[in-house]
Formats: structure tokens, C-alpha cells, sequence
């Protein structure tokens, strides 16, 4: 009845400082994982006329890629346009799709990538706790909203983004990601080797 597909984490440093099976290995957890999840249980929520899928995006997912996460936004935002279509295609049949997007989050992400001392920098109204998180997302399915954007701050920063030019987008993007990414190789603390 109910399907949530949130595992996720996040490769940090420059793309090249990791080897492809670490790349490969990420794709597989955000990208192949919940796309055959949902494939696998859709057909049995169809059958029975009664269905939820959530599957957790991010505000990343709406805003331009970043240095130092370079994967993270790209899967995110297919898991945006995933659940669109999925969502259309499965609304006739009583089940209900969602892109959840929160922004930051009060969990362990930040520890496992290393970038904890870097985003506690932030200042507290960027952070939601996650029982918030969870509460309004499963509340967001039940309704049929497609797309879930947690927080109003979190709109706000979607809406800008939308509205900038690209080229002023990205500039601001770099110019933020450099003070809350982990860009060493791969978040061990040591230059990528050439």
C-alpha cells in the first residue's frame, strides 16, 4: 500500500576525486533502487485500486547542480520528474505519487558526509526536524500532490531560483556551495590525487 523510497547520501568532493564504483554505487541507491521499487510494487497497487509512493527528492532537486556534490542535485531532480510522470500515468488508478523535496534536515546526512561543522554554520530557520518532514509528506501524498516542497523558506528559494536568470543562478550557487560543500577528494580530507 505504501512504498517510501528514501535511502540516500551524498559523494563528497569533486567528481573526479572518486573512483566509478563509488559513482556507480550511488546511481544504484538514488536512481535504480527506487525506479525498481516502484516498478516492482506499482503493479499490485493498480490491481488493487489503492496506492502511496513517496519517493524523498530535495530542494536540490529544483535549484542548479553544486560543486562538491555533483551527482546529488541530478538525482534528485530525477526523482522530481520520475514522480511527475509516475503520478500521471497512476492517478486514474487510486495511486497516489509524490516528490517529497525538503531542504536541510535535521539528521545524520550531514555526519555520514563528512559536512557536519560545515552546515551547523547555517543559520537554525534553514533546518526542519524530521518527524515535520515525515508528518507533511505522508500528508502530502494522501492528497495527491505530485510535488511536495517542505517549509515556506524552502518555496521561497524554489520560487528565486525559478525566476533568476541561469547564468545569475549558477553564479550565486557556486558562490554559496563553496561555504557548506566538502571539496577535498571525496571527503577525506585530502586533495584528489592527479
Amino acid at each position: 500500500d505504501l512504498l517510501i523510497n528514501n535511502a540516500g547520501y551524498g559523494v563528497p568532493g569533486t567528481f573526479d576525486a572518486s573512483p566509478w564504483p563509488r559513482h556507480a554505487d550511488f546511481i544504484q541507491v538514488l536512481i535504480t533502487a527506487p525506479t525498481e521499487l516502484a516498478h516492482r510494487l506499482l503493479p499490485g497497487m493498480r490491481a488493487r485500486g489503492h496506492g502511496r509512493i513517496v519517493n524523498v527528492a530535495s530542494l536540490a532537486g529544483h535549484l542548479p547542480g553544486t560543486p562538491g556534490h555533483t551527482l546529488y542535485a541530478a538525482a534528485k531532480a530525477y526523482l522530481i520528474k520520475f514522480s511527475q510522470s509516475l503520478a500521471l500515468e497512476n492517478r486514474r488508478h487510486g495511486v497516489h505519487v509524490t516528490a517529497l523535496c525538503p531542504g536541510f534536515t535535521y539528521s545524520e546526512f550531514h555526519d555520514v558526509s563528512g559536512a557536519r561543522a560545515l552546515v551547523s554554520k547555517m543559520p537554525a530557520r534553514m533546518w526542519m526536524h524530521a518527524d515535520t518532514v515525515v508528518t507533511q509528506g505522508l500528508a502530502a501524498v494522501e492528497r495527491g500532490d505530485i510535488v511536495y516542497i517542505n517549509g515556506r523558506l524552502n518555496r521561497a528559494i524554489k520560487t528565486l531560483f525559478k525566476l533568476l536568470p541561469d547564468r545569475a543562478a549558477l553564479a550565486l550557487i557556486a558562490r554559496r556551495s563553496r561555504r557548506f560543500r566538502v571539496m577535498q577528494g571525496a571527503g577525506t580530507g585530502k586533495a584528489p590525487e592527479r
